[in-house]
C-alpha cells in the first residue's frame, strides 16, 4: 500500500471512533445500571445502540430528540436518536411525532403529536400496551397500521407464530359509506379500513365480520388506513350501535408514576364477539385485567426513583 493511502486509512480508523461516540443523549437514576455491558452507578452518557439494563430500580432515559422514558426494575433495551428497542421488561415514555418505540417486532410511534404510553414484554410473545396521553399509533414491520390507540386504551399483542391460513385481516365493526367507498371501524383496534367486494351496499349501516385480504399499494379514501378486499362476510347484527365515548384520564405528560389507564370500554351491544381482531397477521385484544396486573404493579419506593 503506497503512502497516502496508508495515511488515508490511518485517519480514518482515528476519525471513526469519534464519529461513532455521537451521544444521544443521558441515564439517569438511583442504583447500579449496565450500559453495554459496563457497571454504572447513577448518571451516564448514552451513544447510538447503548443497550441499558435496569436491576433493582427504574432506570430513565432522556434522549436529545426530547423523548423520555423509563424503563422499570429488571428491564433492557437500546437506545437510538430516535427510537428505543424494548428487549426485555416494560417501561414507559413520552415523545414528540417522529419517535418509534419498537417491541416483540411492533412499532408504536405517536400521532398528530405528543403522546405517552406504557409497554411490556409479558412472556409467550404477547406484547401489552396502555396509551396514557395522546393517540398512538401500531404498526408492524412492513408499516401496516395494526392498531390506533386513544388515551385510555388497553392492548394485547401477539403475532402469529405461522404464516396464517387464512388471510391476514379477520375484524368486526360497522360498515359505513363514504364520498368514495367503504369503510369499516374495528372497535377493538381503532383502524378504519376502506373495503372493496360485492354486495357492501347491502350491509351498509349494519354491524359485519369480515375475513379480507390486504391490497397493498393501494391508496385508501380519506379516514382509512388501508384498502383491504372481502372474501368472507357475515353480518353480525342489524343496525350499528351508538355509543358515547368514554371521558379520557388527565394524565400529566412526563410525569411518573402514570395514572392508572381508564379500562377500554367493552365492546356495544350487538358487537359482543369483537373481542379480538387479527390485522396483518398480529392477533389484538382488549389487555384489560392483563395490563393492570403487569404494567401498574410498581412499588412505593421504585416509583420514588423517578425524577419529574
Amino acid at each position: 500500500m503506497d503512502r497516502p493511502a496508508h495515511a488515508l486509512c490511518l485517519l480514518a480508523a482515528l476519525c471513526f471512533p469519534v464519529l461513532a461516540a455521537e451521544p444521544v443523549g443521558v441515564l439517569q437514576g438511583v442504583g447500579v445500571f449496565q450500559v453495554d455491558g459496563n457497571p454504572v452507578v447513577g448518571n451516564a452518557t448514552l451513544l447510538e445502540g447503548s443497550r441499558v439494563e435496569s436491576s433493582d430500580s427504574d432506570a430513565e432515559l432522556r434522549l436529545k430528540s426530547g423523548s423520555r422514558l423509563w424503563l422499570y426494575t429488571n428491564s433492557a433495551g437500546r437506545a437510538y436518536a430516535r427510537r428505543l428497542i424494548l428487549e426485555r421488561g416494560a417501561g414507559q415514555w413520552e415523545s414528540s411525532e417522529g419517535f418509534v418505540l419498537e417491541a416483540g417486532g411492533l412499532r408504536i410511534l405517536a400521532e398528530g403529536g405528543r403522546a405517552a404510553g406504557r409497554i411490556a414484554l409479558v412472556g409467550g410473545g404477547r406484547i401489552q400496551a396502555v396509551a396514557d396521553s395522546g393517540v398512538l399509533r401500531v404498526t408492524n414491520p412492513a408499516g401496516v397500521t395494526v392498531a390506533r390507540m386513544r388515551t385510555g386504551m388497553a392492548l394485547e399483542f401477539e403475532a402469529q407464530q405461522k404464516p396464517a391460513v387464512e388471510p391476514p385481516f379477520e375484524i368486526t365493526g360497522c360498515l359505513e359509506r363514504r364520498p368514495g367507498g367503504y369503510v369499516l371501524a374495528d372497535p377493538v383496534t381503532g383502524v378504519v379500513e376502506e373495503v372493496r367486494g360485492e354486495r357492501l351496499d347491502q350491509e351498509v349501516g349494519n354491524v359485519v365480520e369480515i375475513t379480507a385480504r390486504l391490497l397493498p399499494g393501494v391508496k385508501p379514501i380519506e379516514g382509512a388506513m388501508e384498502v383491504i378486499q372481502v372474501l368472507r362476510l357475515r353480518r353480525v347484527s342489524r343496525g350499528c350501535p351508538i355509543t358515547a365515548p368514554s371521558p379520557a384520564p388527565q394524565a400529566k405528560p412526563g410525569a411518573a408514576p402514570a395514572p392508572a389507564p381508564t379500562p377500554l370500554p367493552a365492546p356495544p351491544a350487538g358487537m359482543s364477539g369483537a373481542k379480538k381482531a387479527v390485522i396483518a397477521g398480529v392477533v389484538v385484544g382488549g389487555a384489560g385485567a392483563g395490563a393492570a396486573v403487569f404494567l401498574l404493579q410498581k412499588k412505593e419506593k421504585q416509583q420514588g426513583t423517578i425524577s419529574p
